[in-house]
């Protein structure tokens, strides 16, 4: 009988400390939340600086507002730069959606999260070529994880991932306590350091397929473009070099300089990984058709941002046969909602110092960029004069007095500005 019972002891014992396993990061993350699902407590903790960039969707699924927000940016790292407080300071209600490396699913996936939203009334949406490519970023979708976390919080407090971010939570706050923390950790037992989650933007899938990570692994080179076939139809693109009259659009780049070490870097590995065996997905692009037939539908005002890259990054695209396609994505894209392109040879992208890198432009262009297209979406008196005090050396054609020259097919039309230009459709 004694031993009976005490067998009962160890299996109460066994049950409770298995209870309590299950149960620490439960209680662990309720109180530090390092993604603001509850916010009960106040531990002077940087949870924006720490947690977004670890998972981007699911920082801005729990951050998101009941109500929603009037304008809603989609898009990756560029579309991210376009930062809300930007928006807001001009005055819009405005929600920045957009995430660090985002694809074309995660970008529709949040839209379909994001639509049902009472009070939206603006879509502004980055869209750069490259991110067609089927492959681009291994076609990660983060989202789906986001929407399951945020919406279930029992899911979201006994998440072991979560459970990593409020302990990096409290590392970034208190390194000191936890560097003393490490120096009394027996050599025995050892540490476990977690690695970083975040991934630079220019990363690649041909990046997994170095030396370092397998000998024999390479990816395919040399495939052709193979684009939607509404984006293959000929749009009276004339003779000559193929443009007719859209060729001062597109005149070659005679540009030869040297680049500081990680533009030149980015150039020659990034550029050959973007385009080097780049393929149009007609799935991904079906995608963005939904978004503007369901906004045409709703009465949602949509528009398109081609944010800019240097013009070298722009050379490297055209060296790998791309510019015809460059030219009649814009053209499509047209077909669907008016675009903001930024992507093209001008005084902005070719100055460096307006630029982070190859692909990223810096905070003052990013208020600009706002600033040009609050303009062209938002009738209000008090936000257009804002942003009209915003204007230097970047303005798009969004009045008569601010165009240079227009290009038009009959179906097509291009409206050049500073460092800008807007494609629209004939419609009718």
């Amino acid at each position: 009988m004694k031993h009976h019972y005490s067998r009962g002891r160890l299996f109460a014992f066994s049950l409770g400390a298995a209870f309590a396993a299950g149960l620490t990061p439960f209680l662990f993350n309720f109180v530090v939340d390092p993604y603001g699902m509850n916010n009960r407590f106040d531990l002077d903790l940087e949870k924006f600086r720490v947690s977004e960039r670890a998972h981007y969707p699911l920082w801005k699924m729990i951050n998101f507002p009941e109500d929603g927000a009037e304008v809603v940016i989609l898009g990756d790292s560029r579309a991210r730069a376009l930062r809300e407080k930007i928006w807001k300071g001009l005055g819009h209600d405005a929600f920045n959606f957009a995430y660090g490396g985002a694809t074309i699913s995660e970008i529709y996936d949040t839209f379909l999260h994001v639509k049902s939203s009472p009070k939206l009334k603006t879509l502004v949406v980055g869209l750069p070529l490259r991110s067609f490519d089927p492959d681009h970023r291994g076609g990660m979708n983060r989202v789906p994880e986001a929407i399951r976390l945020a919406q279930d919080p029992i899911s979201y407090y006994s998440s072991w991932f979560v459970a990593k971010m409020s302990l990096r939570n409290l590392q970034h706050r208190y390194p000191g306590f936890f560097r003393k923390l490490e120096r009394l950790t027996p050599e025995w037992v050892g540490t476990a350091k977690a690695a970083e989650d975040k991934q630079p933007d220019d990363f690649n899938l041909s990046d997994l397929v170095g030396r370092g990570y397998c000998r024999d692994c390479v990816l395919p080179t040399g495939k052709k473009a193979d684009p939607h076939p509404g984006l293959a139809r000929q749009i009276n693109l004339g003779l000559g070099r193929g443009y007719g009259h859209w060729g001062h659009l597109w005149s070659s780049v005679a540009l030869n300089r040297d680049l500081p070490g990680k533009f030149e870097r980015q150039v020659r590995k990034n550029g050959a990984n973007d385009w080097e065996g780049f393929r149009f997905s007609e799935e991904l692009w079906e995608k963005i058709e939904t978004i503007a037939s369901w906004s045409r539908e709703n009465n949602v005002q949509l528009v398109f941002v081609i944010p800019p890259t240097i013009v070298e990054m722009q050379q490297r695209m055209a060296g790998f046969g791309f510019t015809d396609l460059n030219h009649r994505f814009r053209v499509k894209l047209s077909e669907l909602a008016p675009v903001f392109d930024f992507d093209f040879d001008s005084k902005f992208t070719r100055d460096l110092s307006r630029f982070t890198d190859a692909y990223h432009f810096r905070g003052k262009s990013a208020h600009a960029i706002v600033g040009e297209i609050s303009l062209l979406i938002s009738d209000n008196k008090r936000i257009r004069q804002r942003a009209q005090r915003k204007r230097s050396d970047i303005i798009c054609p969004v009045s008569p007095a601010d165009t240079s020259d227009t290009f038009s097919d009959g179906t097509a039309t291009v409206v050049e500005g500073q460092s800008c230009r807007i494609w629209t459709w004939n419609h009718g």
